[in-house]
């Protein structure tokens, strides 16, 4: 096998592994973003981190596409990153119906789940 493209492979498999810590990093789940029903300040928030996680992961990615003298890594990560922002995006708008904005919660006792 081709040195090359086993480091190419290799390369574009470390830049996806990278691309949902960015994400992670910055932004909370998905079940919590459903879970606090975000008021329209908080989704700003909430898209302006996904641009930073998308920035670093077009970072990732270009670096790692130089590295491997391919555009694979790169043509990953930017799907990675559609498919992730997609997700966070939806959750935005679909909140839990018994969903609570986070600064309106009841916070005199535990709080019993149906």
């Amino acid at each position: 096998m081709d040195p090359t493209a086993v480091a190419g492979a290799g390369l574009f498999i470390l830049a996806m592994g990278e691309v949902p810590n960015y994400y992670a990093g910055i932004l909370p789940s998905w079940m919590t973003i459903r879970r606090f029903a975000a008021d329209e300040r908080d989704a700003d928030t909430l898209r302006w981190g996904m641009a930073a996680a998308s920035t670093f992961t077009l970072l990732v990615g270009a670096g790692a596409s130089m590295l491997a003298h391919s555009w694979w890594p790169l043509v990953g990560t930017v799907t990675l990153a559609i498919f992730l922002c997609a997700g966070y995006e939806w959750a935005i708008r679909n909140p839990h119906e018994d969903a609570t904005p986070i600064n309106q919660q009841d916070v005199t006792g535990p709080r019993v789940l149906p």
